[in-house]
This record gives structure tokens, sequence and C-alpha cells, in this order.
């Protein structure tokens, strides 16, 4: 019997296009492969990705990154002036 691992990817964050691919950036950085999902629809037509266009683009990491992205995440938003 052969025994596949299957990768399993997972929203990590999710905001407007320019948030995410700083974010995407910071966990790149970190040696976390990240993807943007809907970011190119999301420049084009955001409010059609997600109601209202609220937060179109999904930062997205395999689950075995998960925890160690949220808290790069937070680190970053921790620092940043709202």
């Amino acid at each position: 019997m052969i025994e596949r691992n299957r990768l399993k990817l997972v929203t990590a964050y999710s905001g407007d296009f320019i948030e995410a691919k700083a974010i995407q950036d910071l966990l790149m950085e970190n040696e976390i492969a990240a993807t943007l999902e809907n970011g190119y629809m999301a420049s084009i037509a955001p409010w059609i990705v997600t109601p209202g266009g609220n937060n179109p683009v999904n930062v997205v990491v395999k689950d075995t990154d998960l925890e160690q992205a949220l808290q790069l995440i937070d680190e970053l938003k921790r620092s940043v002036p709202e």
C-alpha cells in the first residue's frame, strides 16, 4: 500500500492586496512558503471575490507552518501603529 503525503493549505491572513503582499513578503523572508489567493481578481474587482470587497486577498501557507506564520503576523501588527 502506498501512502501519500498530502499538502494541506490554510489561510493565515485575509486583507487587501497591499497588506496581503506585505505579509507574504514577511513570511517568505522567514522561510515560510506563502502564496496569495485571489490577488489578481481582488485588484480588478474585489466585490466579486468577497461580499462588499472586504478582505479579498488570502495569504495561504502549509498547515504545518500556520502557527509560526500567525506569530510573525501578530508581531508585525503589534509593531505597526494604527
